[in-house]
């Protein structure tokens, strides 16, 4: 019988649930987002079947990773969380939803870049590691979600290192920073006021203060413009301030959510020098008309893109690469996963017969002269280690080609409940480590 692959309960417990601009488009995505992940998780943790649980907020998406003990009915309130939140219906085809071995081979992907706006980008990398960072300090995870996160930040950096699909390359918000670089030929000494304090602002005021430049950030929230304000040495603005500053600043770079309209063709009458006008909100934020001013230099998301996608061409030929390393990093977290169980089990094993032992031992050793006691400790050790030495070698062995049903055998006779308890063997998972170690890849 060929050995068949099967994922721990906690892989086939996974789910995803999000939306991506691919699917919904950004305006959505933005709506989406919450505004903070505190909010986010207050609203998710009142699904009584997750039992942990990952929220990845980007510019790009918004995604729950969950492991629950009911995927259906998880995946249909998570949907009615991201609708409520949103304000509008979604309709499903919108929605991204991914269970087992799909949910983490979607995170391994997102983690690498194959899933981002910008293919190969770094800033998914940061956003990734925040978001466990996020969830394990407060309490969110434990060790399976935990690995499963680990696991996708190895991969992400494993890609990058073997294909180069990075090289080159920058998100959409850095990329705002750079091209504004080039058209004011440098940053140091400039004053640059950021429209937005979100993911993406926080990026472009971040990226701004490294390169030298005095950052202005403007905000619906004054108290989040404030805070992020203090973390780049800036100077926090209301929003509807906005206006005032388009003579004190060399670029205005918007990144405000939601499809909000925050400066008009009128607003720039009193412009008096020249001034770079970057706005990657989608819809625009900024009245592109703004184009035809004289002293305004206006460049929109499009035009981001072609700076962030340099090289794309060449990045394009090394995706099929990293996805042959996803496949086989998959692989090998599976088989992790499969001997972790073998060494509980084996762990277990042997407490259960030392304590049987013990149990013995001390029992005879009343009915026999105290001199004879050490030689009954020996020949019940020698007994427990020589009737085990073959369990643990076929359970091992087990492991090793991943056959779980051995295991599952091993557990069920011996009865050792912590380890049925805390993973069971029944969702099968076959071809991908054929697929992955028929290839060779460089590591």
């Amino acid at each position: 019988m060929p050995a068949s692959y099967r994922t721990p309960m906690f892989v086939d417990d996974l789910i995803m649930v999000g939306v991506d601009y691919k699917r919904a488009g950004k305006e959505l995505v933005e709506k989406t987002n919450f505004p903070s992940l505190e909010a986010a998780y207050s609203a998710i943790m009142r699904v009584p079947a997750i039992r942990e649980v990952v929220v990845l907020q980007t510019c790009n998406r918004f995604e729950v990773y969950a492991i629950t003990t009911n995927k259906k009915a998880t995946i249909e309130s998570l949907k009615s969380i991201i609708e409520a939140r949103a304000g509008v219906p979604i309709p499903d085809e919108k929605f991204n939803v991914r269970m087992n071995v799909d949910a983490l081979r979607h995170l391994f992907r997102v983690a690498s870049g194959l899933e981002s706006m910008v293919l190969g980008e770094q800033d998914i990398m940061r956003q990734v590691r925040d978001a466990l960072e996020y969830a394990v300090k407060n309490g969110y995870v434990s060790k399976p979600m935990r690995s499963l996160f680990e696991a996708a930040i190895k991969v992400g950096k494993r890609v990058r290192t073997v294909t180069q699909i990075s090289k080159g390359t920058t998100g959409i918000p850095s990329a705002s920073v750079t091209l504004a670089e080039e058209l004011l030929e440098g940053l140091r000494g400039k004053k640059i006021l950021v429209i937005g304090a979100g993911m993406a602002g926080q990026i472009i005021a971040k990226n701004s203060a490294k390169k030298g430049a005095y950052v202005i950030i403007a905000n619906r929230t004054l108290s989040k413009a404030e805070s992020l304000a203090k973390e780049v040495g800036g100077k926090a603005i209301p929003l509807e301030d906005i206006k005032k500053y388009l003579n004190e600043v060399d670029a205005v770079i918007s990144a405000v959510g939601g499809g909000a309209k925050v400066l008009s063709y009128e607003d720039f009458n009193d412009v008096k020098k020249k001034l770079v006008v970057i706005d990657i909100a989608e819809p625009p934020s900024v009245d592109p008309k703004v184009a035809e001013h004289p002293l305004v230099v206006y460049k929109d998301i499009i035009a981001v893109a072609e700076v962030a996608n340099k090289g794309i061409e060449e990045r394009a030929k090394k995706v099929k690469h990293a996805e042959e390393i996803i496949e086989e990093e998959i692989d090998k977290f599976v088989r992790l996963t499969q001997r972790m169980l073998a060494d509980k089990i084996m762990r277990e094993l042997m407490e259960k017969m030392e304590r049987v032992k013990d149990q013995e031992v001390n029992r005879a050793k009343r009915k026999v002269p105290e001199e004879y006691h050490p030689v009954l400790e020996k020949m019940a050790s020698a007994i427990v280690k020589k009737t085990l030495k073959d369990v643990i070698l076929k359970v091992k062995e087990a492991a090793e080609r991943g056959d779980l049903q051995l295991l599952r055998a091993v557990v069920d006779v011996f009865s050792l409940k912590d380890s049925m308890g805390e993973i069971e063997i029944i969702y099968e998972y076959n071809g991908i480590a054929e697929k992955a170690l028929s290839k060779s890849i460089p590591r």
